[in-house]
């Protein structure tokens, strides 16, 4: 099991999502304000294919269903640690 919650997925070797070729996509300059916001966040990159030229942007970060599960188990962990800590205060400086 891999305790990461972001994947790092690679757009450039995947399928273009408009005409389905795979390799054909190539990062592309920003060309407005919005577009400049978007490639700056860091989470998404602008791309074009040079077959059909469609240009978009696709995420670097992909989540998937051991995300979730690790999201899960983090959050158990968090609980029942300040369970622990609560009990530990509780019962050595009492109330």
């Amino acid at each position: 099991m891999q305790l990461r919650i972001f994947f790092k997925s690679f757009p450039e070797t995947s399928k273009c999502p408009s005409c389905g070729k795979i390799g054909t996509i190539r990062r592309s300059r920003s060309k407005n304000f919005f577009e400049s916001a978007i490639k700056s966040a860091g989470f998404a990159n602008l791309f074009k294919c040079r077959e059909c030229g469609w240009r978009g942007i696709l995420r670097k970060y992909s989540v998937n269903r051991y995300s979730f599960i690790t999201l899960f188990f983090y959050g158990l962990l968090i609980i029942s640690v300040a369970y622990v800590i609560t009990q530990v205060l509780k019962n050595n400086f009492g109330e």
